[in-house]
């Protein structure tokens, strides 16, 4: 536990990134998710872009693992959106 609420586990969390990815582009596809140095409730979840076409091919998110499945699903949604919008400009 962290903070009184439980951390969801790394697999849950590469679940939930991949459900999050998938409903934001069919190309998104989560390849793996590190600890931050020292461990805690920080995670960073590595997405690869299939069908890429210019370089950056992978997006890197940092996301805390002390929350609700949902509020995880939105942020990861929410950071994926930021991506592929700054990638398009």
């Amino acid at each position: 536990m962290f903070g009184g609420m439980a951390l969801l586990n790394v697999a849950d969390v590469s679940r939930i990134a991949g459900e999050a990815a998938r409903q934001e582009s069919s190309d998104l596809r989560v390849t793996g998710v590190t600890f931050s140095a020292g461990g805690g409730d920080y995670v960073e979840v590595l997405i690869v872009v299939d069908r890429c076409h210019a370089a950056p091919c992978q997006i890197t998110l940092g996301v805390f693992r002390s929350v609700s499945e949902d509020e995880l699903r939105s942020e990861i949604a929410t950071q994926v959106r930021r991506h592929v919008r700054q990638d398009k400009n």
